[in-house]
């Protein structure tokens, strides 16, 4: 199957609804990411210049943001500062992919709902690791971070 020009340009970005509050999503992300995305979180963001590295144990790699924009309880936006991918049978390219890509998180009532939308600015199928991402995000964000917000029981990455 060959890609057109638009769909390799094409960043990921998802949208879920939740029925907990804006509030309780926001925090999800910002602070809670150890419950949902990777046990080995270190830092939280809770304003602009802040830091947090989610490690993915044992040798999988880790990758580390920053918040460059921070709107309480409507939108955080975060850029990758290091980044370590590992995979094995993969070019080694794909070990700093991420870096300097943008993370943008929204969120916004709707109904009695909470939406959330996610974009990985700078995650395109031109990356070699755009298959496995794809799958990763997936399933943190559309299944556990969805599962953890739904008072369900999320899976997180971890050490195995």
């Amino acid at each position: 199957m060959e890609l057109t020009l638009i769909e390799l340009s094409k960043n990921y970005e998802e949208t879920i609804q939740v029925s907990a509050s804006q509030e309780a999503c926001f925090q999800a992300v910002a602070t809670q990411m150890d419950k949902w995305w990777t046990r080995s979180t270190e830092g939280c963001l809770n304003g602009v210049g802040d830091k947090v590295t989610a490690r993915f144990p044992p040798d999988y790699g880790f990758w580390t943001f920053e918040a460059t924009s921070f709107e309480s309880l409507n939108r955080i936006e975060m850029i990758c500062t290091d980044a370590h991918h590992k995979v094995e049978g993969q070019p080694k390219e794909i070990d700093q992919e991420w870096l300097g890509t943008k993370i943008i998180w929204e969120f916004k009532t709707v109904g009695d709902k909470t939406e959330i939308k996610m974009t990985h600015d700078g995650l395109t199928p031109t990356l070699n690791c755009w298959g496995i991402c794809l799958d990763g995000w997936n399933h943190f964000f559309k299944n556990s971070l969805k599962s953890f917000l739904c008072g369900e029981e999320p899976s997180p990455h971890v050490s195995t």
